[in-house]
């Protein structure tokens, strides 16, 4: 009955009379949902579900049972059965199932496709609730759910200017909170923009283009929040006809790329800086090997003249293998390929280590101050002694050459603190969200700067690894304080990432 009843909803069915026949069928006619019972001989549900996946791991699988022990069920939803259906079945309940278990499939094979068959769904769903009066709050609260599950903002209309639904992510997406939406003029409140900043009229806003039968995919625009926040919204949008033609809904898709578009805008400013970071020091090296050609034909020349000349073109190299190394360590490190070489250390000693690094004019510029102790920490000293040289060379660089620094070392719980203390220029409050990102650079870091501005976003990453993590404050025109945490004891193994 149950497979009478399937096919007469269009679908194409194959039967098996038991587990091992239902294996060959899936090998060979790869079907795109099975539905079993739970209680067979020789081989179960629980084992068929799990060998099933072993052939496709995403094909799902509704089971079926009239036992009242649940643990079978559960064990079956272990091994990763998509849903299960007590007997007597009944038949709503297990179409619905079914459509949402292949919208599910549908969702991890095409996103895109994923969003048209949604309004077909959501279209013949609601008919389905006019036509059947006794199941429709059932059907509707099936709806609802499938609805609620979705990330992307769903808006249903009516020519009557009705807003019929709105899902929660179109809530949150729109920040409309808890607010009425009786009809569109409620839903349009709030101002949306194109992408040029110039205020979109309703009747061209995408739920009104919709009504007007218009069908349409990737428009963007901003969409301004009851806080002034704006987001980036991509949407599509298309309408259902009646027997003559008229529209009798409209329906809209939307997704936020706001943080997409963010990502992109920075890499593109990152890009560029780049191509002007090395273009400088490759236009230098240039400048220089043109001089020394020049000085094989100019008696003036000295050989003091010479080798000045090659000694600034060799630092301009130096200048540009510096920046390439840090940006390909700085992809290395994403990927997590470098691993850590922990040892117990002592986070004074790491310090003080750092400090030699540094030429001693600038070292005497240092303070270091602590109680004395012992700051015994887990370390990869090399590359902890990487990070505390760059917060300690920051902080030289970007304050005054009579101002000094101080490295206070305290413990806070059960973690070491490590502040580098700097009466400097100070990092603008917009500048600190972003310092530790790998495309985040203030504009006094550009300024001042002769790498790519990668070193606090690789510290983060070390920092990341060893279980602690770094922060800053900092107050424009007094300075900043550069904040690293590490643990007391000794985290697990682990990998930079």
């Amino acid at each position: 009955m149950l497979e009478r009843l399937l096919r007469t909803e269009g679908f194409v069915i194959a039967t098996a009379s038991d587990g091992e026949q239902a294996l060959a069928h899936v090998a060979t006619k790869s079907p795109d949902l099975v539905i079993t019972d739970l209680v067979m001989e020789p081989m179960g549900g629980v084992e068929l579900c799990g060998r099933l996946h072993e052939i496709d791991r995403d094909l799902p699988v509704i089971v079926m049972t009239g036992m009242t022990d649940r643990q079978l069920v559960i064990d079956c939803l272990r091994v990763g059965a998509e849903d299960y259906l007590t007997k007597p079945i009944e038949w709503d309940a297990m179409l619905f199932r079914v459509n949402r278990a292949l919208e599910r499939r549908a969702r991890k094979l095409d996103e895109d496709h994923l969003r048209r068959t949604l309004n077909e769904r959501l279209v013949l769903s609601s008919i389905r609730e006019q036509e059947l009066a006794d199941g429709e709050a059932r059907q509707r609260a099936q709806l609802n759910a499938l609805l609620e599950s979705l990330h992307e903002g769903v808006v249903i209309g009516a020519p009557d200017g009705r807003v019929l639904l709105v899902n929660a992510a179109a809530r949150v997406i729109l920040d409309l909170g808890d607010a009425a939406l009786p009809n569109i003029d409620a839903l349009y409140a709030r101002p949306v923009l194109d992408l040029a900043g110039v205020p979109i009229p309703n009747e061209q806003r995408p739920l009104m283009r919709a009504l007007r039968g218009e069908a349409f995919d990737g428009v963007e625009a901003i969409q301004v929040g009851g806080n002034g926040a704006k987001r980036h919204l991509v949407t599509m949008g298309t309408s259902v006809r009646d027997e003559h033609g008229e529209v009798v809904l409209a329906i809209i898709t939307f997704r936020d790329v706001t943080e997409q578009k963010k990502l992109e805008q920075q890499r593109e400013e990152f890009l560029a800086l780049v191509s002007h970071d090395l273009r400088s020091p490759l236009n230098s090296i240039l400048m220089a090997l043109f001089v020394l050609k020049e000085s094989t034909k100019n008696a003036s020349f000295t050989h003091q003249d010479v080798v000045k000349i090659a000694e600034r073109g060799e630092r301009n190299v130096g200048r540009m293998t510096r920046m390439l190394d840090e940006l390909a360590e700085a992809t290395s490190l994403e990927l997590g390929g470098v691993p850590l070489h922990q040892r117990p250390a002592d986070l004074r000693k790491i310090l003080v280590s750092a400090l030699e690094g540094i030429d001693e004019a600038r070292t005497r510029r240092v303070e270091i101050a602590d109680d004395g102790g012992a700051w015994p920490v887990l370390a990869d000293t090399s590359q902890l002694e990487r990070v505390v040289g760059n917060l300690l060379t920051n902080a030289l660089k970007y304050s005054g050459p009579d101002k000094t620094v101080i490295a206070r070392l305290t413990r806070q719980g059960d973690e070491v603190r490590l502040d580098v203390v700097d009466e400097g220029i100070g990092i603008a409050p917009e500048s600190t969200k972003i310092l530790f990102e790998r495309y985040g650079r203030t504009r006094a870091g550009r300024a001042a700067a002769s790498g790519l501005g990668l070193g606090l976003y690789i510290a983060r990453l070390i920092v990341d690894a060893h279980g602690g993590r770094i922060e800053v404050a900092s107050e424009v025109g007094r300075g900043s304080t550069f904040s690293l945490f590490l643990p007391l004891r000794a985290p697990s193994p682990a990998k930079l990432r």
